[in-house]
Order: structure tokens, then sequence, then C-alpha cells
């Protein structure tokens, strides 16, 4: 089993209380058989794992853009060496809990993705731009675990920059992540870092090159 996750051990922590009260109250708010509350709670588990790490770097994000087909957030830092002492990076959040996407052969997420997102990620644009996934329990009440400790977010986000690529006339395309590019808190200040300095953000395998 894949138990990745993000461990609250402050619980009475107010803003990792507050997290966990969005998330829970749009969890029991999807027991119905709506398309569009399912839809709505992952953006919302989406979204949490990724304050959490905020919260836990010291960063900081705009009011996110929220539609149907994910969340847009812009993460901002402060107090940086480079030529940006304040970065930012533009992040395109999704979630997924279809059965089968992790490709344990090539050790992948496995994400379909629009091609109006795809060809947005692509850029131009004037701030880095990477899209995370989170990957999810297929069951939602196995989202959040809860102990005596703490509560963790299963299972984990992952991130991939598609930066610089061809435009796609399909409808969509697969994108491939490397389970290596873990979206946690030493990639996130990583990237910061490389915003600060106005260098790009490239895939693992292809900074190798």
């Amino acid at each position: 089993m894949w138990y990745f996750g993000v461990d609250f051990l402050y619980p009475n922590d107010k803003f990792i209380k507050i997290i966990y009260l969005r998330l829970y109250m749009d969890v029991v708010s999807m027991k119905g058989s709506g398309g569009a509350a399912i839809s709505h709670s992952k953006e919302s588990l989406s979204l949490a794992y990724v304050q959490a790490l905020l919260a836990a770097t010291g960063l900081n994000h705009n009011e996110p853009k929220i539609d149907n087909d994910g969340i847009d957030i812009t993460i901002r830092g402060k107090g940086f060496d480079g030529i940006f002492q304040e970065p930012k990076i533009e992040v395109q959040l999704k979630c997924t809990a279809k059965s089968g996407i992790i490709d344990l052969k090539n050790n992948e997420l496995v994400f379909q993705l629009e091609k109006k997102n795809y060809n947005y990620l692509t850029g131009p644009s004037p701030l880095p731009l990477i899209l995370v996934v989170h990957h999810a329990p297929k069951n939602f009440d196995e989202w959040l675990i809860e102990t005596a400790e703490g509560t963790t977010i299963k299972y984990a986000s992952y991130w991939y920059s598609l930066y610089g690529n061809e435009p796609i006339e399909k409808e969509s395309r697969t994108v491939r992540i490397p389970l290596q590019q873990r979206f946690d808190s030493q990639a996130l200040i990583c990237m910061m870092e490389l915003a600060s300095k106005a260098e790009m953000i490239y895939n693992l395998e292809e900074a190798k090159v």
C-alpha cells in the first residue's frame, strides 16, 4: 500500500485546524451522489495539502482561483537572497483518486490533462508554472487518518513542469510524472530559490542533461 501524507503533530494549531475543518466539511457534504460535490472535495483536498506545506515552510499564497477543472494559486515567498527577494510560482492543482494511476514498473504517476490546462502550463508566463497532482485514496473516508498524535492527509502530491513544451491540438494528453518528483517541503523551497534567482524549474530528468 502507498502510504504518503502530511502529518500534523500539533492538532491545537489554529491554522492547521482551520485547514482540517474546511476539508472535513467538504468531505461530509460529498456523501450524496452529486459528481460536482465530489469534484469540489477533491479540489479542497489538494489545496489543503499544499496549504499545510506552506504553513510548515513559512510561505504564503494568494486567493485561489477555483473552477471545475482545478485550482490555480500563486505561491509567494519573502526574504530570499536572489534577484527577486519575494519570488512567486504559479501552481495548477489537480486531484485524482482513480485506480491504476501509479505505474510501479516505471515509477510514475499517470495523469490525463485536458488541452486548455496543458497548453496554459506550456507558457509563456512571467512566472514559473508547475502542475501539482494530488493522489488520493479512492474511498473518501480514507483521505484523512486521525490518531491521538495528529492527522495525516493521504497520499501525496507530485509536481511536473510543462513549460516550453509545444501546445497540443488533441483534447487531452497523458502526463507521466516521476514519483521522485514528490511535492514536499524540500522541493517547494528549492523551487522558490530557483524562482528567486530567475532560473528555470526543470523536471529531474531534464536537470540531469
